[in-house]
């Protein structure tokens, strides 16, 4: 005997199977040894008598199918999670009459709430069933790439990061085939953006050198569809992923020098951040390269280049001053006092920080003043110049007084500096 019957009676049977169920003590959870629900071939009064559906019978299954997912998603609102997942498990079941790209989008939908709800053996069910729809999809020849980019974000929707970068793969090789310049770009970009999102720097550096590369031999057309996004193309191990815009130069560049970063490779990152640099001064951008070369001071700072961190946060003061960047200035200024500083190199410490004092001065930065004169200060107590420390602190302490902000700081300073005078004299 069949266990089918006419798609016109699906709604009224529907209707009868859920008073039944309504009527039922709540499922229990799965476990371990539950069989897969996925797989249940026991009769259902939803099941198409076949499987070649018309127009009218795909509508009524979809109402149908449409009904169990609002059920099932009242139950988890009410605190019935077994309940809920055992009516999406049969929603599922059922999907996949509706063809792959509609059972797809229900295990991305479904498999969502799973990780939410940290329901982890459904979502290892659910994303298995993906991995064989995967499986069956690669097998067919010609493939049907259209339900590639579909999986992928099915694939990010249950976090299974190997099967999502696997599909953004053979979507590469598709647009590679196709000679599609920037699908190839935005491909690129998704996969390096899932490797930076599943803090895997070491593998998101050489998709974004791919990246950058190609950007580079075909400048122009990707200028031209700079602004142009595509939502097909989805990356992160967030929920819901986003469309990826399409990449740029600049920001692949600062994404290369960050996963380089991230992945201790500073020498590597300055390599990056000087072709950004470079970038910067083709598109007339001077604004941008004060801050990108004081990380490149940094990043020499950390290998132990300190000359070149030194030469490197010059340049950034020199660069900044003159289109009033002067916060940029200060910064780098800072940072260089600082590197002397540690080196024990008082004579250029103390002519930074001078120089510091007439950039903030300029800039009308009062709170910028007075750290200046701290520093100074500081400095040459370690000097054991300390008529020069004491005039240094007073001068802070006058700023001080202006901003209402640092006064008794600056007085005790005062009181130290003039005992060590007393015990000098």
């Amino acid at each position: 005997m069949r266990n089918s019957v006419p798609i016109g009676c699906l709604l009224f049977l529907w209707l009868c199977a859920g008073s039944v169920a309504s009527a039922q003590t709540n499922p229990p959870g799965l476990d371990q040894f539950s069989p897969n629900p996925l797989e249940i071939t026991t009769p259902d009064p939803l099941k198409p008598a076949s499987e070649s559906l018309s127009n009218t019978q795909r509508d009524e299954l979809t109402a149908a199918l449409e009904q169990l997912n609002l059920e099932a998603a009242a139950k988890l609102q009410a605190g019935d999670g077994a309940g809920a997942f055992d009516i999406w498990f049969r929603e599922l079941r059922l999907r996949r009459y509706l063809g792959p790209a509609a059972e797809i989008a229900a295990l991305s939908r479904v498999g969502s709430i799973a990780w939410s709800s940290s329901k982890n053996l459904e979502l290892q069910l659910i994303t298995k069933r993906l991995q064989a729809i995967h499986k069956q999809v690669k097998s067919q020849v010609p493939i049907n790439t259209e339900l590639l980019p579909a999986l992928a974000a099915a694939f990010q929707q249950v976090r299974a990061k190997g099967p999502t970068v696997e599909v953004y793969q053979q979507i590469l090789e598709n647009a590679r085939q196709n000679q599609d310049i920037l699908a190839e770009g935005r491909i690129l970009k998704a996969i390096a953006l899932i490797h930076i999102n599943w803090l895997s720097y070491d593998k998101a550096a050489p998709v974004y050198e791919e990246l950058a590369t190609l950007i580079q031999e075909n400048r122009a057309l990707f200028v031209a569809n700079a602004a142009v996004p595509n939502s097909a193309i989805t990356a992160g191990n967030g929920a819901p992923p986003q469309p990826v815009t399409p990449p740029t130069e600049v920001d692949t560049l600062k994404q290369l020098a960050y996963a380089y970063q991230q992945s201790k490779q500073p020498l590597k990152a300055i390599a990056a951040r000087e072709k950004l640099a470079s970038v910067y001064l083709n598109l007339q951008n001077p604004t941008a390269i004060p801050p990108l070369k004081i990380a490149i001071a940094n990043d020499y700072q950390t290998i132990g280049q300190i000359n070149l961190a030194a030469q490197y946060y010059q340049e950034a003061y020199n660069l900044a001053v003159p289109i009033q960047q002067y916060a940029q200035a200060s910064e780098a200024l800072d940072k260089l006092a600082l590197l002397y500083r540690s080196q024990k190199q008082w004579e250029p410490t103390v002519r930074i920080y001078q120089m510091q004092l007439l950039l903030e001065e300029r800039a009308y930065n009062w709170y910028g003043l007075m750290s200046a004169y701290d520093n100074l200060g500081q400095v040459y107590q370690e000097m054991k110049a300390y008529d020069k420390a004491l005039e240094a602190y007073q001068k802070g302490l006058e700023v001080a007084q202006r901003l209402g902000h640092r006064k008794e700081y600056f007085n005790k300073k005062i009181i130290k500096v003039n005992k060590q005078l007393q015990r000098t004299s």
